[in-house]
Parts: C-alpha cells; sequence; structure tokens
C-alpha cells in the first residue's frame, strides 16, 4: 500500500460498508465487487502480476478468515465478502494483523454494548456466562443471548473490521 491511492480506496469502501452496515444491516454485493475490483486493477497497475497475486492471495485470505465465523451464523455474508474485497485492497500482509486488530476492537465494541444494556460489570459477567452456556445461533451478527431479559444486540461488523483495516494500513504507510 504505497502512495495515495489505495489508503483513499480503501477509506472509501470501509466508510461505505460501514454506512450500509449501520443503516441496514446488510453490506451489499454490488459494494463488496466494486472494493474487489478496484483492489485487483490497483494493484494489477502498480505492481503488474505480482501485485495481482498479491490482492488474489488477499482477497482469498480475507474470505477464508471469516468463512468458518459465517458458516457457524456468527456474521453474515456481506462481512466475509467485504472481507474478501479489502483483502484485493490491501493484500494478504496487511489483511491478517488488520482482522487481529479488528477482532480485538470488536471485543472492545460488543462488551460495551453489553455492558450498557446491563449496566454494571456483574451483569456482563452474567450475560457472558449465559451467552456462552446458550447462544441461539441467528444469521448476521446479532448477539442473542439466552437468558432472562436479555435483549438483542446487534454490532455490525463492518464497524470493527474497518478500524482495524485502517489503523494497520495507515501504521504500514508510515514505516
Amino acid at each position: 500500500m504505497e502512495g495515495a491511492v489505495p489508503p483513499c480506496s480503501l477509506i472509501l469502501f470501509c466508510a461505505a460498508a460501514v454506512y450500509t452496515d449501520i443503516r441496514s444491516g446488510r453490506i451489499p454485493n454490488s459494494l463488496n465487487g466494486i472494493g474487489f475490483t478496484c483492489g485487483l486493477l490497483i494493484s494489477c497497475l502498480r505492481g503488474g502480476t505480482g501485485g495481482l497475486a498479491g490482492s488474489l492471495a488477499g482477497s482469498l485470505l480475507g474470505l477464508s478468515i471469516l468463512l468458518v465465523p459465517f458458516l457457524l451464523h456468527m456474521v453474515g455474508g456481506g462481512d466475509a465478502k467485504f472481507f474478501a474485497g479489502a483483502g484485493a485492497i490491501v493484500g494478504w500482509r496487511v489483511l491478517w494483523l488488520s482482522f487481529l486488530a479488528g477482532a480485538a476492537i470488536g471485543g472492545v465494541i460488543g462488551a460495551a454494548l453489553l455492558m450498557t444494556r446491563g449496566g454494571s460489570l456483574a451483569r456482563l459477567r452474567q450475560r457472558l456466562f449465559l451467552m456462552r452456556a446458550g447462544t441461539r445461533r441467528t444469521p448476521g451478527a446479532l448477539i442473542r443471548p439466552a437468558g432472562p431479559g436479555l435483549r438483542d444486540i446487534r454490532m455490525p461488523y463492518a464497524v470493527p473490521l474497518s478500524l482495524g483495516l485502517i489503523t494497520i494500513a495507515c501504521i504500514n504507510l508510515f514505516r
């Protein structure tokens, strides 16, 4: 990710994904296709066949990272395709660290969402225990803890994934 075009395209792609995920709970296939195509084109123009190979490897890694969570109904298909498109933009080297950063950010956001619904750390601990004991599986990134008085809590995964992507991409830009 050298120069200004890939960071700008990544930021625009992530911003559009976050907006649509927050607004509608979905990331459209058309947006994911545009991100994937732009990533391939930019990589091919900048690095030739080597750049294209890195972009395809990033896309494949992005899809494979979220494939198991998708199959377990922990994330939606749009999230998996979004990460594949982001992998095409940033390449495989940046993507893995971006996922780890996004997962950590998502954990913090998820804990904060659970805590704000319950109002205390003791309630958060109780909710986490009940979630582990009996979580109903639902499509998409919806946390539905089984237990008395626990409401559905929705967290659009595009938010932490995008924050992780942009953070790691910016760090790599200034290395």
